[in-house]
């Protein structure tokens, strides 16, 4: 199982939105459309062509959110959501039936000192991912996928920095990025099950600076093994955007290092790309985006690579164009196609979760749907 590198971030938070409510609201997003993906490339072989009707430009889901004024400017906040799979009687990944898994979590508290949550916590990188690609992160044209990364962080808690002249700071913390500590007791090669040693522990800083047409992320984060030596990962993550009115145009670039001692689950497997121990993991990438208005309908085009310094011929390239056509303001038609080029020791595919939590399938897709929002 490979590594998601994680950070934190609070995008419910800092919509506004939850703050306004005096009571308890139940919100969510249906999405659903038709999927195709096949074709080769690189080390990606043997492709039979697959057709789906599922979730593509949305990740279905369900909520409730809700805030209690306490006095004084003093609020307490929270947001449960749980994701869906209207195709199907089963949760994301079949691990539940019904509501579906969790999405994000949390109950904090909010005022003039900004806000506080812990729960389980949507991703800062992951956030960066879809707030500067066209595309978000969903349909078969998110770059996110490229990168192997989680959504959600368990066990965590943030601070959220009130907005000065445009400027706010998160800073977040995991004490066990991947279920409850403790859970990955004993896991890493070598290492007797005991306490917390194994729990992948996150530390994250993000600056964000949002001024009008203009928007700029920077994001530090380290995760480390409890008790395993070495296995720290490093990741620096920037995106931008501007609004031109006729066009806006968004690019990211993101560094991952880490150290040769990176494992996850029992095999001898580095995090994250599967190289042999011993060796650092050392992997760059970027994206570029723009999204055209012509009329109601908008256009969306983005073209990002993945360089690997740790593997030889094994970088790759991701190129998508689509188009969204509102029906509302609650409902949009949908459309995509893109496609990957691996070098030969490569093996990235189509997903249309940025996630990974579905299933990845040849290196050519299209998707068409309908997503509306409640």
């Amino acid at each position: 199982m490979q590594k998601k590198l994680i950070a934190l971030a609070i995008a419910a938070v800092t919509s506004g939105a939850a703050f306004a409510q005096s009571n308890v609201t139940i919100y969510g997003t249906v999405d659903m459309g038709f999927l195709h993906r096949s074709g080769n490339s690189g080390a990606v072989s043997g492709t039979k062509a697959q057709k789906d009707i599922q979730s593509n430009s949305a990740e279905s889901n369900i909520g409730f959110k809700g805030v209690e004024d306490l006095g004084n400017g003093l609020k307490a906040i929270f947001d449960l959501q749980y994701r869906l799979t209207p195709d199907a009687n089963s949760g994301v990944g079949n691990s539940s039936s019904g509501a579906g898994a969790a999405g994000h979590q949390y109950v904090g508290l909010t005022g003039g000192f900004g806000t506080v949550l812990a729960g389980y916590l949507d991703g800062l990188r992951y956030g960066i991912y879809g707030k500067y690609s066209p595309f978000g992160n969903y349909s078969v044209g998110n770059f996110a996928s490229m990168t192997t990364q989680y959504d959600r962080a368990a066990n965590a808690v943030a601070y959220v920095s009130p907005s000065f002249g445009g400027f706010t700071v998160i800073l977040a913390h995991a004490t066990n990025t991947q279920g409850a500590e403790g859970k990955l007791n004993g896991i890493h090669p070598g290492l007797a099950a005991k306490g917390n040693d194994g729990d992948d522990r996150l530390f994250s800083i993000n600056a964000i600076y949002a001024n009008g047409p203009l928007s700029v992320d920077l994001d530090y984060e380290t995760t480390k093994a409890v008790g395993v030596n070495n296995s720290r990962l490093y990741v620096a993550t920037g995106g931008v955007s501007y609004d031109f009115g006729v066009v806006k145009v968004s690019g990211l670039y993101d560094v991952i290092k880490g150290d040769p001692n990176s494992f996850i689950g029992g095999s001898t497997t580095l995090d994250l790309g599967g190289v042999g121990a011993g060796n650092e993991y050392d992997r760059r990438n970027w994206a570029l985006g723009v999204t055209v208005p012509m009329g109601k309908t908008s256009l969306l085009a983005s073209y990002g690579k993945v360089s690997d310094k740790t593997l030889n011929n094994a970088d790759a390239s991701k190129w998508a164009i689509g188009a969204r056509y509102p029906l509302s303001k609650r409902t949009t038609l949908y459309a995509d196609y893109a496609r990957i080029s691996n070098e030969k020791n490569a093996a990235y595919r189509i997903n249309p979760m940025g996630n990974n939590a579905g299933t990845s399938v040849g290196v050519s897709g299209i998707d068409f749907g309908i997503k509306h929002s409640f």
